[in-house]
């Protein structure tokens, strides 16, 4: 019959004592075990190393043993009730000469990642998200020309204003970063500019000159300007939030993403018809 050994205490990082000796009251530690008395996880032996001690003295011939290979399958708990988490997922005991030895007081121990925190992976992630530049329309369309003292309508098309997200991972541990769209800044190129605090409104045949809800009025045409046109930039700001399988998130400094175009601001002559 295969021996189950019991273990209450789940993490190192945690505060609080074993009985004396790591030993419960009935004697018994190791493998834990749920509310029912059942155990939720039993130990599989590892790769092997010898103890580090010399001339016979300390432990020797100490193994790592897997206590739990997946606590999102099989939970861990402190005495308390509180969830605890590995960086990988796995639990692990030491083991020497064949019998189960504390790590700081402790019988069960997380497995350690290095690179698994899951704030650096956000902001690795945050550096990786994949965000194409802005494309930029008008009306009058701008790829003809614009009109000095007729409002230009601005937008940015279609589906680029929304979220995008990217996952980093590192063993059990991920993070997703969320980046979203909260404002753009429209620089016209003649000194001025449009602040908008969405996408604006692609403009639709039948529509009122004033529904525009992004829009920019030169006061001026690009006449004398080098290469006789103005260079429009939008720039647009994206809000950057993080969350992780662990149930840790929060927010990071926000993105920015860009891109111009050259425009022709060009007059309306006036007719007077007699």
């Amino acid at each position: 019959m295969r021996t189950v050994r019991r273990l209450l205490v789940a993490s190192v990082l945690v505060y609080g004592l074993l009985p004396e000796g790591g030993a419960l009251a009935d004697g018994r530690a190791g493998a834990f075990v749920n509310d029912d008395g059942d155990p939720t996880a039993e130990a599989t032996e590892v790769v092997s190393t010898p103890g580090s001690g010399s001339g016979g003295a300390g432990p020797q011939n100490c193994t790592w043993r897997v206590l739990n290979a997946d606590d999102a399958a099989v939970p861990m708990y402190e005495v308390d009730g509180t969830r605890m988490t590995s960086p990988t997922g796995r639990w692990l005991q030491r083991v020497c000469d064949g019998e189960v030895v504390p790590v700081n007081g402790r019988f069960a121990v997380p497995e350690s990642l290095p690179g698994a925190d899951p704030a650096v992976l956000a902001r690795q992630a945050r550096e990786s998200v994949a965000i194409p530049e802005p494309p930029i329309s008008t009306s009058p369309d701008a790829g003809r020309s614009l009109y000095a003292r007729v409002p230009t309508w601005l937008w940015i098309d279609g589906g680029w204003w929304r979220p995008y997200s990217v996952t980093a991972a590192v063993g059990g541990v991920s993070t997703t970063v969320i980046a979203t769209p909260v404002r753009a800044v429209w620089s016209m190129g003649d000194g001025g500019e449009a602040v908008c605090g969405g996408p604006g409104r692609p403009w639709e045949s039948g529509m009122a000159e004033d529904a525009a809800d992004c829009s920019y009025t030169y006061a001026s045409s690009s006449a004398g300007e080098p290469g006789e046109s103005f260079t429009v930039t939008v720039t647009v700001e994206l809000a950057i939030s993080w969350s992780s399988n662990l149930g840790t998130g929060g927010n990071l400094a926000a993105v920015t993403r860009s891109s111009s175009r050259s425009v022709t601001v060009g007059e309306i002559q006036a007719i007077e018809t007699a």
